[in-house]
């Protein structure tokens, strides 16, 4: 299992930087569109939608809602203050991920808001995906008229952060992770795991601040590191939650080794809206 979930990140980890650097912003929009299409299916999976064809019907309306929006937001926004509908989505997504935090924390007593609610359930995965695409395509179009590689620049940030979250959570808390986190909702996550993850965050971090000369914002640097880090953990869990609901051990069965598209993608989705809120009030893009 170990090999296969390797090979799979060896392969899946160039064709995203691939995607983030050099397909052109719609191209890049329906990337996004098509691998959020696809988690809309594993999410369907979490509403208790009887058949395929029920969770058919909630996947082909995910996808109309990307095209919708597709429309809807300027593709190369680069003041997210001055698109009110872009805003509006993005902020609604950061208010989600802080009571998902809610739910979580207090889980199984928070299930009796929601897991008898399939129109809940559903409601909430779109609130999960579009805020999702909504920022992760903004960033991506960031000073694009200026410099094509900008947004990507940004967007591997972000990625960085994840990936180096998940990578230090599971090197320090797959040997020496004995406190679980929070059982209920994840017999193996474990505090040592999650301290691991922000050590490594903040390594990446401290990394780029040496190959930027040390900006005098770094301690802001720092604190939107741990905040993000932590946020990313509580995607993870969020999915965990809804998918021990729901009874499943994977979201899917997309990545090999790795169960489905939204175990992959959970923790982007949760930090996105944040970031991009961070970028439009302190990345000096205007």
């Amino acid at each position: 299992m170990f090999k296969q979930r390797v090979l799979t990140a060896l392969l899946l980890a160039p064709l995203a930087l691939l995607a983030v650097f050099y397909l052109p912003l719609a191209g890049f929009a329906l990337f996004v569109s098509v691998v959020f299409t696809l988690g809309a299916w594993e999410w369907s999976g979490f509403c208790g939608l009887a058949n395929r064809t029920m969770r058919a019907v909630y996947t082909g309306l995910t996808a109309i809602l990307f095209g919708l929006l597709y429309i809807l937001q300027p593709i190369a926004l680069q003041y997210l203050f001055a698109d009110t509908f872009t805003l509006t989505l993005i902020v609604a997504g950061i208010v989600w991920w802080l009571l998902a935090v809610a739910l979580v924390l207090t889980y199984p007593r928070s299930q009796g808001y929601w897991a008898g609610r399939d129109w809940l359930k559903a409601l909430l995965g779109w609130l999960t995906l579009l805020p999702a695409w909504s920022a992760i395509v903004f960033v991506r179009g960031l000073d694009y008229p200026q410099d094509t590689f900008t947004g990507g620049w940004l967007l591997f940030g972000l990625l960085g952060l994840v990936w180096a979250a998940d990578i230090g959570g599971y090197v320090i808390g797959k040997p020496f992770g004995k406190t679980k986190l929070l059982p209920k909702v994840s017999p193996g996550k474990t505090l040592e795991g999650m301290l691991g993850g922000m050590l490594f965050v903040l390594l990446l971090v401290s990394a780029v601040g040496y190959w930027q000369n040390w900006p005098a914002v770094m301690p802001y640097w720092y604190l939107a590191a741990i905040v993000l880090a932590a946020l990313s953990v509580f995607g993870d869990l969020t999915e965990s939650m809804f998918k021990r609901a729901a009874g499943k051990k994977d979201s899917g069965v997309f990545l090999p080794g790795h169960g489905g598209i939204l175990d992959r993608i959970d923790s982007l989705t949760a930090t996105a809206p944040l970031y991009a809120i961070l970028l439009a009030l302190f990345g000096g893009f205007n």
